[in-house]
């Protein structure tokens, strides 16, 4: 169980971008501590069944209100906190259409840190004068799934929140803790917060892993693992364990292949890409992206939230962990 705070605080007005399982059993869970929870679903889908509230079973059980809004504009007036929880490969296009509607100066938590793709909101806001404090967490709080019957079942819960910021980092640090009510450790930077995300990693590992072994790909995403620790080490950088962002929610989830292509493509060219910046070989992260790139009959190597972010600032990020 996840070392929670008690509620206490004024409650806060909170959107959760994205109504997946793990976007809408976050925003149960924070709608459960008292707080104003609108749900935004990008594609529409994931909101179309809710009524004035979300059902949950498992470790967190009863019906929360929470709001729908089919407007983004609309689900982000007065809010004091944006929690935007998509898949990596959909958060430049959320992150984007967010930047061009964003008012205001509301704490903005990314799960996961996909790719260094917090930044890039930070980076869109500056020239509209959007003061947003941005940060990106390493995982959601919370580990759900959807039932057949439509229901949420919520199944783990973080023991604790790590996150990463540029700045403003113990304001956004206390506004998580607020709304989750889960202990959050401060990371050095955003950098730190996307090499730990081990989500993407997970995915490819199972994709490409043989059917029915899970082993194989508990072997295959330890690998991947070591490459991760080899470019902190480069960016003198320090990382949880990595075995500890699955085992505290029970193993690798189960695998979408769909999702598990573009997650999966993502994080492996993440690394690459690093790799090749700080001269530090990742042999299997090469590999896996290749065999990835012939499943996708297409290039996989270009990594969109990078490309979006722009070189200048990517090489200005690792120019401030280059040991």
């Amino acid at each position: 169980m996840a070392e929670t705070m008690g509620a206490g605080g004024p409650p806060l007005r909170l959107a959760v971008l994205g109504a997946g399982p793990l976007g809408t059993a976050s925003a149960a869970l924070a709608a459960s501590r008292g707080h104003a929870v609108t749900l935004y679903s990008p594609r529409g889908g994931g909101t179309r069944n809710l009524g004035a509230g979300v059902t949950v079973a498992g470790l967190l059980a009863g019906s929360f209100p929470v709001r729908v809004s089919a407007d983004l504009g609309r689900a982000l007036e007065g809010v004091d906190a944006v929690f935007v929880a998509v898949p990596g490969q959909a958060q430049t296009t959320l992150l984007e259409r967010l930047a061009r509607v964003m008012t205001g100066a509301p704490g903005v938590l990314v799960a996961p840190a996909a790719s260094l793709s917090p930044l890039l909101l930070a980076r869109l806001l500056k020239p509209r004068g959007v003061s947003a404090a941005v940060g990106g967490l390493v995982a959601p709080p919370v580990a759900a799934r959807r039932l057949p019957d439509g229901r949420l079942w919520l199944g783990a819960l973080r023991s604790r929140l790590w996150l990463g910021a540029e700045a403003e980092g113990p304001r956004l640090a206390a506004l998580a803790e607020a709304l989750f009510g889960i202990r959050v450790r401060q990371m050095e930077g955003m950098l730190a917060a996307s090499l730990a995300d081990m989500s993407g990693l997970g995915d490819a590992a199972q994709l490409l892993a043989p059917a029915g072994n899970p082993e194989a790909a508990r072997r295959l995403l330890r690998e991947f693992a070591r490459e991760r620790d080899a470019l902190a080490a480069r960016f003198g950088l320090g990382l949880p364990d990595a075995a500890l962002y699955f085992d505290e929610i029970g193993g690798l989830p189960p695998m979408e292949p769909e999702r598990a292509l573009g997650q999966g493509g993502l994080a492996l060219s993440f690394l690459v890409t690093l790799g090749v910046a700080g001269r530090v070989k990742v042999p299997m992260a090469e590999a896996a992206l290749r065999m990835l790139e012939v499943f996708a009959g297409r290039g996989l190597r270009a990594n969109p939230a990078l490309l979006a972010l722009g070189e200048d600032q990517v090489r200005a990020v690792l120019r401030r962990h280059a040991a």
